[in-house]
């Protein structure tokens, strides 16, 4: 049995949208170092989960 099975098909546009406002995000953050890196972990999750949130 194919482990890939179990997954739905990722929506490209969705999948994009999150890595923009991620790579927007480590941007902003490497010329202001306004956060530290387990504060970046945090806001990287809770954009994914946003995203997530979104579909349901």
């Amino acid at each position: 049995m194919n482990n890939l099975e179990n997954f739905e098909e990722i929506d490209q546009d969705k999948a994009v949208r999150m890595i923009k406002e991620i790579l927007k995000l480590e941007q902003e953050n490497l010329k202001t170092k306004k956060y530290k890196d387990s504060e970046m972990v945090d806001k990287i999750k809770n954009i994914i989960e946003e995203e997530v949130r979104k579909c349901y």
